[in-house]
């Protein structure tokens, strides 16, 4: 038996591999591959117009909307790159910039401004957003630990107010294509293959036409001189094949999705001392943070794995990183911290798969807290 429930970390690739050439070279298998490269930009650049277009009633207004937010979207390794393309890039861009976000952001957006802020590149801050200037503020769509929702459109809406010239960075990594998204006030937006049931190694940008940032990898101009490097064709088809399905699909996704979620849930009425982990009650159904104080989270994830069960303690990139867990610096004490597990859905799980998984972790939870003289039944 094996119930995947990690899919914040990475999902199952869906799509069948589809081999091309180099869509730099003149000949025709070059050609073929340039098309199909240009067809999924512009699959992935649709997306977004569409989130900027979405409610408005008429086509007039439609396409005046989509003449003012229009994008460019810049394919990269993954999100992490993204990420650092869009913060490195703005530093150095303009020069004795700010950047700020949470300090319990992914740390493929903590990492590139403390780079920038060592390097005096740009002055980092968790705090105050100065209210002239040039200002990026990056927020994440959908928190990687607790699956938060940020409230994009407020949040926007209030930054720009308050200074005009501030640039928005969304993380859109555990967002994109599995909630509804509105583009207003945003900047730039990045998202990752691999979230998506693509394949790893690659992901893209959508940064908005007339936002400056500066390319941090130079040789054959590729990507419009935005990224230079051989694209990863086959990797960017099965991308953009995988977003368009999800994009489609994803009303329908976020119900199944989140009738999962609440079967896990349940575990907080049948089990004492059990908390659901998050800011808000607005969460995503694809993410759900869970302690069970008393057990020790790195424990409970390795007991599961043997019984084919598996689940994460949050964030991969944090698993090696020595640093405080993300739930710490989000408020949390260090015993919720300590025995915080994460599971994150995918509309590929069954309810079937869930129940089971739900059924272990009761039985593993029981079993722990016997061990350690505690009680686990109301």
């Amino acid at each position: 038996m094996m119930i995947y429930l990690d899919n914040a970390a990475t999902t199952a690739s869906t799509i069948v591999y589809q081999n091309f050439y180099n869509p730099s070279s003149p000949h025709a298998l070059g050609i073929k591959a340039d098309r199909a490269l240009r067809d999924a930009r512009n699959c992935i650049e649709n997306i977004f117009e569409k989130s900027h277009t979405h409610g408005l009633s008429s086509f007039l207004s439609q396409r005046t909307a989509s003449a003012q937010h229009a994008g460019n979207v810049i394919f990269t390794s993954g999100g992490t790159e993204a990420n650092n393309m869009a913060i490195l890039g703005y530093s150095l861009a303009k020069h004795n910039a700010y950047l700020s976000c949470a300090g319990f952001e992914h740390p493929s957006i903590l990492a590139p401004m403390q780079f920038a802020h060592d390097r005096n590149w740009a002055t980092k801050t968790n705090t105050d957003i100065p209210m002239q200037g040039n200002v990026l503020v990056s927020i994440s769509h959908v928190n990687h630990e607790t699956g938060d929702i940020a409230d994009l459109d407020n949040i926007a809406a209030k930054i720009k107010k308050d200074n005009p010239d501030a640039i928005i960075h969304v993380d859109g990594v555990q967002g994109f294509c599995k909630l509804a998204l509105t583009m207003q006030n945003i900047d730039m937006y990045t998202f990752s293959g691999h979230k998506i049931h693509g394949v790893a190694g690659v992901g893209g940008i959508w940064v908005r036409k007339g936002c400056n940032i500066v390319p941090l990898q130079h040789g054959g101009g590729q990507e419009s001189g935005w990224r230079s490097g051989t694209e990863n064709v086959s990797g960017i088809v099965q991308m953009a094949q995988a977003a368009q399905y999800l994009h489609k699909d994803m009303d329908t996704n976020y119900t199944c999705v989140a009738k999962l979620k609440e079967i896990m849930r349940s575990l907080a009425v049948d089990l004492p001392d059990t908390r659901v982990n998050a800011i808000s009650e607005h969460t995503s159904p694809y993410i759900l943070n869970m302690s069970f104080l008393g057990v020790k989270g790195e424990v409970l994830v390795h007991a599961l794995s043997e019984k084919g069960v598996f689940v994460s303690m949050g964030a991969a990139c944090r698993s090696r990183k020595r640093a405080r867990p993300a739930l710490e610096l989000m408020g949390f004490s260090t015993e919720i911290a300590e025995s915080a597990i994460r599971f994150s859905f995918s509309h590929y799980n069954t309810i079937d798969e869930v129940e089971q998984a739900r059924d272990i972790v009761l039985e593993l939870v029981h079993r722990f807290r016997r061990i350690n003289g505690l009680a686990s039944i109301k």
